[in-house]
């Protein structure tokens, strides 16, 4: 028995310089990729048309811009009054600075003319008279006029201390008016008393308002301390006729 062997077939192979190829698959993971891409896109598109905001319409964005060009002018006219308002207030201030340097200017003045003054005073205190026997704090001298056919009494008087360097004395100055009347009824008018301060002396200036037709004849000086229980000093004066 013959047993006959066949030849391999030879398999078909392509040609390289052969012009039909195998068509390529894309690989899975760029499907995939792309797959997601369009699932996201269309994701926020549903999102965005449900739940975003919604589109204007054409009347809607007219009537926002009309809003946005009026809050523009507003703004804008806000802004001009401010401006005014700030020069306005530069204008007072510069104003305020020149005034300021005129009271500074006019204070030195002042101050430079005080100072002699003093001086001048001091020396004049040194001259007023003092009597010791109507206490360390006393009335040295006083002025008192009423004109004639007026209620109205003005005074000067200088109270005084025996010794400049003591501490500073407080108490309550009282004035009495003895006179008559025109009928001739006599009486004694007294002033509410009024508190007083000094360390050296105190020069005093005042205008007293007396009844209709009442004529001072005679002054009633009285000091006395802070609580008004004792009486510091006292002294009388005669009332100079005008």
């Amino acid at each position: 028995m013959v047993i006959r062997v066949q030849p391999k077939r030879a398999l078909f192979k392509p040609a390289p310089y052969d012009t039909h190829r195998r068509a390529r698959r894309l690989p899975s993971w760029l499907i995939l990729l792309l797959l997601g891409v369009l699932a996201g896109g269309s994701g926020m598109l549903v999102l965005q048309t449900s739940y975003g905001p919604k589109q204007l319409t054409t009347t809607e964005a007219q009537k926002l811009t009309e809003e946005l060009n009026s809050a523009t002018l507003e703004r804008q006219r806000l802004q001009t009054k401010l401006d005014e308002q700030a020069r306005v207030l530069e204008g007072a201030r510069e104003q305020s600075e020149a005034l300021n340097r005129t009271l500074k200017d006019d204070l030195a003045s002042a101050q430079a003319l005080l100072t002699p003054l003093k001086t001048q005073l001091a020396l004049f205190v040194r001259t007023l008279p003092f009597d010791a026997r109507f206490g360390p704090v006393g009335v040295s001298t006083a002025t008192f006029v009423q004109e004639k056919g007026s209620a109205k009494l003005t005074y000067l008087l200088w109270l005084l201390r025996e010794k400049p360097e003591r501490t500073e004395f407080k108490g309550l100055l009282e004035l009495s008016f003895e006179g008559v009347f025109a009928d001739g009824r006599a009486e004694t008018v007294t002033l509410a008393r009024s508190q007083v301060a000094f360390g050296h002396y105190l020069d005093i200036t005042g205008e007293a308002n007396l009844p209709p037709g009442f004529i001072a004849r005679r002054v009633n000086v009285r000091l006395f301390d802070l609580d008004g229980k004792r009486q510091i000093t006292w002294r009388v004066f005669a009332l100079t006729a005008k």
